[in-house]
Parts: structure tokens; sequence; C-alpha cells
């Protein structure tokens, strides 16, 4: 009978090769399959987040405000975000009960402790991989999110006369603030009645939008923070999470360029980006057109005020980021898009004039 012969290392050895590259060939086509998966469904968020502003303008006649009710029950004054104003139109109308509305989101303001530690699933995109949450004041950790509001070609986040304000209504976007002047805070003389106008956001209505809906950028991305304390060491100083405190109010040049020191090694940093949907201020709630997509620098707000910011649209999908418009409509626009173009999609009454095949 002849005898059976056995595998010889070198034939091993090759079948043990030949399985590595069929691993190391396979691995990326899978790694791909899944970022696209997640890059689907972010794109399904902000569609989400698309039509649930339609649906508020359907019932209000404007789009979202950029900033929430005016509050009168406490001393806490941080108004509520746009998104935070949106849930009831994202099927979230139990996570938008818990908010009182009367009252500021500042951290640690006991009145909205559980309204701030929720997490909505649709203002998250799944190729961020961030799950911390930001504890230092608030020990239930706060909610993120990963989408923003566009401010448009401005830094500025209110429309106005002073200094940090922005003068130029055709550099807003549709996210802007301008708020409603004179009354009271209050509709009787015993402060019992809030007085729901006193300084009321103006909220934009369609036909403001006069470079036309399918132009004019309303929702894009962010990355997430992974700081729990506020610590250097949480976030390295080179981490593009990071946003910056210039040492003045943005004017002049800088109210369209970032200015030097925003990139200084000195600068204070805020490193909760993305930890607080809830919360209106610029580093938590809204990016500019003022900087490219996936800026190669950091970003970077005024100092005191905390009402500018220089903010890039960032995200973990490469080449890119998604951009949900005014007519609803999710577009993939790239890092390389020229800053002109970029800018003239955050505008909603610019004049400029933008040819589909320029993004």
């Amino acid at each position: 009978m002849k005898p059976h012969r056995g595998f010889t290392l070198i034939e091993l050895l090759v079948v043990i090769a030949i399985i590595a590259v069929l691993i190391a060939l396979l691995l990326p086509a899978v790694q791909s399959a899944r970022e696209a998966a997640r890059r689907a469904q972010c794109v399904n968020n902000l569609k989400q987040l698309g039509l649930a502003a339609a649906n508020f303008e359907s019932t209000y006649s404007t789009l979202p405000p950029g900033i929430g009710p005016y509050p009168t029950a406490t001393t806490y004054k941080t108004r509520m975000s746009t998104v935070a104003l949106m849930l009831p139109f994202m099927e979230q109308s139990a996570a938008f009960s818990s908010f009182n509305l009367q009252a500021g989101v500042d951290i640690g303001a006991p009145m909205q402790a559980t309204a701030m530690y929720q997490v909505v699933s649709a203002y998250l995109c799944p190729s961020d991989p961030e799950t911390t949450k930001f504890s230092q004041y608030s020990p239930g950790g706060l909610g993120y999110n990963n989408y923003f509001g566009s401010i448009g070609n401005t830094p500025s986040q209110y429309l106005g006369t002073a200094a940090s304000h922005e003068t130029n209504p055709g550099r807003a976007g549709v996210f802007n603030i301008q708020l409603k002047t004179g009354g009271s805070e209050f509709l009787d003389a015993a402060q019992t009645t809030p007085n729901p106008d006193y300084l009321a956001c103006i909220a934009v209505r369609l036909s403001a939008i006069t470079d036309g809906t399918s132009n004019t950028a309303m929702f894009s991305e962010t990355k997430r923070s992974r700081a729990n304390q506020n610590t250097t060491a949480e976030i390295p100083f080179a981490d593009h999470i990071n946003v910056y405190v210039s040492g003045a109010d943005f004017t002049g040049a800088a109210t369209i360029d970032p200015p030097a020191d925003c990139q200084g090694s000195t600068q204070i940093r805020i490193r909760y980006r993305g930890q607080m949907y809830y919360r209106s201020l610029p580093s938590t709630s809204v990016y500019s057109h003022t900087v490219p997509p996936n800026y190669k620098l950091w970003d970077c707000t005024n100092n005191l005020n905390f009402n500018q910011v220089h903010g890039a649209a960032r995200s973990y999908h490469s080449g890119g980021v998604n951009v949900t418009f005014c007519d609803g409509s999710v577009r993939f626009i790239k890092d390389t898009i020229s800053l002109p173009t970029w800018r003239a999609l955050g505008s909603k009454g610019g004049g400029e004039v933008i040819s589909s095949d320029s993004y």
C-alpha cells in the first residue's frame, strides 16, 4: 500500500501566506463597506433634520430659530439650540417635554438636569467613534451631537450693530440670531406671566433665502470632543477638536479670515465641542462657512462674548462632509471645494451665482 504523504513545511507556509494575502485584500473591502453604510446612515440623519425643518416651517411659517426663548424662570440665561427646538419634529416629543422652556440650559442648571443628559441617536453620526460624555460639572454626563446649524459666511452668531455682530445680512446663514427689541420680560406687574416676544429670535422665512434653497446650506457635521473633565491631557494641543479663544472680537478682516492668534499655542481652549447638543453657544451648536470643510487649522471663537466662531464643518468621512440644504437635499461636499464657493453656499442672500459643477 502506498503511504499517505503529508504537507511539507514549505507547502504549509505557502498556504498560510495565501490566506494572509486574501485577508489583507478582504479587510479593507469590509471596512469600506462598513463606512459606506455608516455614511449612508449619516446622510439619512441629515435628511431627517431637513424634513424636520420643513415640517417646522409648515407649522410656523419660518425655519427653526437660531436660539430658544428667553429664560425668565431662573438666573441661568443660556438659551436652547436650534436642534433642541426641533426635537418634536424629530419624533422626540418626550425628550423636548423634559426641557423647561422658561429656564436656561447653562452647565449645572438644576432645572434641566434630566433633559441635558439625554442622547438623541438621530443627532449622532455613526462614523464618529467617540462616546465620552462631558462630566466636569454634571456627573451624569451631558448629551452630545454631530450636527450643527449654519451661520453662513460670517463668524458672528448675532446680527446687529455691536462689535461682535454681523452688520451685513447678506453674509448671514439661516440660523444667525436677530432679536426682537422693546417690551418687558413679563406681561403683568406681578411678574407671573412671561412675555413670549421678549428678546425673541426673529426666525428666517423661506422668502428671505434669495440665493435659492438649493444653494443655501442649513446643517452639516462636526467631530465630537472626547473631553470628560476639560483637561489639557484629554485633548492635545494639536487636536482640531479644540476651539481656540482669540484675544478679541472678530472685526474688520477677522470677520472673514481667522486672525493669526487663533493658532497660538498659548491660547485658551474650549474642549467640549459637540458635547452639549441643547446649548446655543457657537462651539456647541453652529458652524461657519468662513473656513473650508475639515479645515487644516484650528477653529476659533472670540474672547469673553463667545458669540463668534470660525468653526469648520468636520467629519470622519473620507474627503469631505455631508451638508443638508434648505430644499431638504443632502449633498457630499469635498474638502477641495473652492473657498469662495463654500462661502457662497453659506449665505442665504449674498447674491452669488453658483453653478452645480462648482461643488
